[in-house]
């Protein structure tokens, strides 16, 4: 640390990022002349394999260049599976961890963190914002949901480890999120600065939990949420993300984490929205953070980057605070850098069998009242809601959803329907029009406990016809679809999980004899 310069130690505090599919001139000078610590990856720096590939090793061999290990230069990206897979249409993807939550098999989550560590190795990522350490105490949470393993802490705790164990294993770090909850909001904080009405007793009995069983198993990073806590004084009005009470006295004084701690993106408008560049990274370093994530603007970056250099020179910030966060993130490094010599990753020719075990092992039958599993010699139509991008933390928004082809491949007699998002009283009496001649109804659902049009077009196909619902989003469907209707809770709407559900519930499939099983820990009513 002796031998760095105070702008030097600055730049290893700042995670970058850059709006190109490619490391051009300027984004190689900007590191240079920064000494950033590392960039943050998203989906449009993603091409191709090969093209990924390319940007890693320029971005390591321009870490080279500096004279700083190319091991120690940290490149990231949230890869969570499910809604958040950056590569679905480059490798084998998993369900995600609300799929693999309703399953009761931990050992499911450590094999999605195996995978996915797996695959990130091989395009030579080294550190993985993920997992989801959110308890989902809110089902009308826009931003979480899916992405959460449960409403129980215990629950999230134990799976959470799995999965930060598998990624490990496979020789890429984890960086736990979204410290101390992002559970419970209404809002989403990349359009907005949520706020949370929890006390700091109810944080305690619930949302901290999988955070300190996280910090008992050793985890090495924890990532913090921009979030707002009327109802805890002491924060000060911050969020916890610039927050000294949330960061220095609770993070890492009662729960006792001494590892690295970072931001959430202050790019997101939560922050960007209510702060001036300058004084967002100020407010960062002085609340405890060791590394501030701003992966997008460049102008921005590097004003949130003078802010705190000008704050060390005029005293504001000591450089001893600097470097205790200099300390952390080279004892990171060297945990990086042992985590990838011992990395023993599953070989690229096993992802798709993995990731095709994962996903028909997470579809739950949550009931079957009238026996219509597994679809048989019968006619039936598909009808499948368009989907809104839901929050901007989701990549599979757009894609198309594949379960139609899947079903025709196994003989299923079969006609589609596509409605919008939250479907108009006359959409419900066209699609009732159209399944007059099926036999019955499969009908996909997308968070129709949120979208009330959905939820009565499944109440009017149930009373027209045999209705089977599969629920690809948030599992609360399950509580407010028909009583008679089949429910399958799928969470998921990848291709695997689509291709699972046909290789196991058609009578052509390999046929799974139906299973009823509890929605969670904490089944609401």
């Amino acid at each position: 640390m002796s031998s760095l310069s105070l702008e030097q130690k600055i730049g290893l505090m700042c995670i970058v990022g850059t709006s190109l599919p490619e490391a051009d001139t300027a984004l190689k000078e900007r590191l240079k002349s920064f000494s950033y610590g590392g960039m943050g990856l998203f989906p449009h720096n993603i091409v191709s394999e090969a093209q990924i590939k390319r940007l890693i090793a320029d971005l390591k061999q321009n870490a080279e260049t500096r004279q700083l290990s190319e091991m120690s230069f940290m490149i990231s990206i949230d890869e969570e599976g499910g809604s958040l897979s950056n590569f679905s249409e480059l490798f084998p993807t998993v369900p995600g961890n609300r799929a693999i939550g309703l399953a009761n098999d931990p050992h499911l989550a450590y094999l999605s963190g195996r995978l996915i560590g797996s695959q990130l190795s091989d395009l030579g990522f080294n550190l993985n914002w993920a997992p989801v350490l959110d308890v989902n105490s809110n089902p009308l949470n826009p931003v979480i949901g899916v992405r959460s393993f449960g409403e129980d802490p215990e629950h999230v705790a134990r799976y959470g480890e799995a999965f930060v164990q598998g990624m490990e294993e496979a020789g890429v770090v984890s960086v736990v999120k979204h410290f101390p909850g992002h559970g419970d909001v209404a809002t989403d904080s990349h359009v907005t600065l949520p706020v949370c009405d929890l006390t700091l007793k109810q944080l305690q009995d619930c949302s901290l939990r999988p955070f300190q069983a996280a910090i008992k198993a050793g985890v090495g990073a924890i990532m913090v949420a921009h979030l707002v806590f009327p109802n805890i004084p002491e924060s000060k009005g911050f969020p916890a993300s610039l927050s000294p009470f949330f960061i220095e006295e609770l993070l890492r004084g009662k729960l006792g984490f001494d590892g690295l701690v970072c931001t959430d993106d202050i790019e997101m408008q939560a922050i960007k929205s209510n702060y001036a560049p300058e004084e967002i990274g100020v407010l960062a370093v002085m609340a405890g953070n060791d590394q501030i994530l701003m992966c997008h603007t460049p102008e921005f970056q590097q004003r949130v980057y003078e802010g705190i250099v000008n704050a060390v020179r005029s005293g504001v910030i000591s450089e001893q605070r600097i470097d205790q966060s200099v300390r952390r993130i080279l004892q990171f490094q060297e945990r990086m850098a042992q985590c990838q010599e011992r990395a023993k990753v599953v070989p690229k020719s096993e992802w798709a069998s993995l990731a095709a075990h994962i996903s028909e092992a997470s579809i739950v039958v949550h009931r079957d009242p009238l026996g219509q599993l597994p679809l048989g010699d019968r006619s039936y139509v598909l009808v499948v809601p368009e989907m809104h991008r839901l929050t901007q933390a989701d990549t599979t928004f757009d894609k198309p959803l594949m379960l139609e082809l899947y079903l025709l491949g196994k003989g299923v007699r079969l006609e589609i329907i596509h409605t919008s998002m939250d479907p108009t009283e006359e959409e419900r009496t066209e699609v009732g029009r159209k399944i007059s001649h099926a036999d019955a109804v499969i009908q996909a659902t997308r968070n129709a406990h949120m979208f009330q049009g959905q939820l009565a077009l499944a109440e009017h196909c149930a009373s027209l016809k045999p209705h089977i619902a599969l629920v690809l989003r948030n599992p609360y469907d399950a509580d407010v679809l028909p009583e008679q209707s089949t429910v399958v809770l799928i969470c998921s709407s990848s291709n695997e999980s689509m291709q699972a559900f046909a290789e196991t519930f058609t009578q052509t499939g390999l046929s799974k004899e139906g299973h009823e099983a509890p929605m969670d820990a904490a089944k609401r009513k």
